[in-house]
């Protein structure tokens, strides 16, 4: 009878054991198999991601390559680059597969800080006045001591950088730890002191100075382009209702946007003569935003593309990625 006992609870035993075990590996089998699918889906979205971001850099070159095919004499917020829309829609028709949205902005319609000191080291003060006259805009809300400190701050940052004038007993030369000036990125514009991350990109309730100035382009300021703070800044007095007016030309007077001193045509800038070595009707810097899409992955590239030398083609001057 005992023996007969001591078999049956073996019995119990070994089966709660295999019971045990086969939990233990059930368990384990559902985790490896989970864990299989997740690195597969991760795997998956980081092959999305990357062609993603192949697409995004595609429309980059796609916009330089655009550029480079247009020949006009002017370039305004109605040439063909300007539509977004247009020219994402041609790109999307190479591509099966994924969306590009492609974004092309003017550069050269801002106020070009690195100009800000001539070549000889002189100040540019036609540059310098403009500067001055938009940060006086109340969408920024500075008084007239700071406006001074900024534009004295940035002056004395790209005045180290220009060389010394002939004549001079010495020539002191700046370590590549020292550098400054002309700036090469826009957070380097912090490094002067003289404005704060608020007020270079803005807020929610503020715009940002960065709309309205530039790192690139030759010195000129596009006034087909310029954005209606640039205008009001490089026509010092004029009204609310003259900037309307000429914001509706440059989008209605397309034949007329080639003459540079097109601006004559408004009644209300009578005797408003900007320095004609600022002003142009031509694009020579252009910053392009492209942003692909492909199975819920999203990848930003952003590139500034500017014309060189003689053939006057637009080169890859930066690219970054958000």
């Amino acid at each position: 009878m005992a023996a007969t006992l001591k078999k049956h609870g073996e019995r119990g035993i070994a089966l709660i054991v295999v019971l045990c075990m086969t939990s233990v590996m059930v368990g384990a089998s559902v985790q490896m198999i989970s864990q299989t699918r997740r690195e597969t889906a991760e795997t998956a979205d980081l092959g999305d991601g990357l062609r993603a971001l192949y697409l995004a850099r595609s429309g980059i070159a796609f916009s330089q390559a655009l550029l480079n095919a247009e020949d006009h004499d002017y370039d305004s917020l109605t040439s063909s680059w300007a539509d977004a829309e247009a020219v994402s829609a041609r790109f999307n028709e190479l591509f099966a597969e994924g969306e590009v949205s492609i974004v092309i902005e003017d550069e050269t319609g801002k106020i070009p800080l690195n100009a800000l000191i001539n070549p000889d080291g002189s100040v540019n003060k036609g540059l310098r006045d403009m500067l001055l006259r938009l940060l006086a805009q109340p969408e920024w809300n500075l008084k007239e001591e700071q406006r001074e400190e900024i534009v004295s701050r940035l002056q004395a940052w790209m005045a180290t950088a220009a060389p010394a004038s002939q004549g001079s007993g010495s020539q002191e030369k700046t370590s590549a730890a020292d550098r400054k000036g002309p700036f090469q990125f826009p957070d380097e514009i912090l490094k002067t002191g003289a404005l704060t991350r608020d007020l270079l990109y803005g807020t929610t309730d503020q715009p940002g100075l960065c709309a309205c100035i530039t790192l690139y382009g030759k010195g000129k300021i596009n006034i087909n382009t310029a954005p209606r703070a640039v205008l009001k800044a490089l026509f010092p007095g004029i009204s609310e209702a003259v900037a309307d007016q000429m914001e509706q030309f440059r989008s209605s007077e397309n034949e007329k946007l080639s003459d540079p001193a097109w601006y004559r045509q408004i009644i209300g800038t009578s005797g408003l003569n900007p320095a004609s070595d600022l002003i142009s009707v031509k694009s020579d810097a252009l910053r392009v935003s492209s942003t692909g899409r492909l199975q819920g992955c999203r990848r930003a590239v952003t590139g500034v593309l500017e014309r060189e030398g003689k053939t006057e083609k637009f080169k890859l001057r930066f690219v970054g990625m958000d």
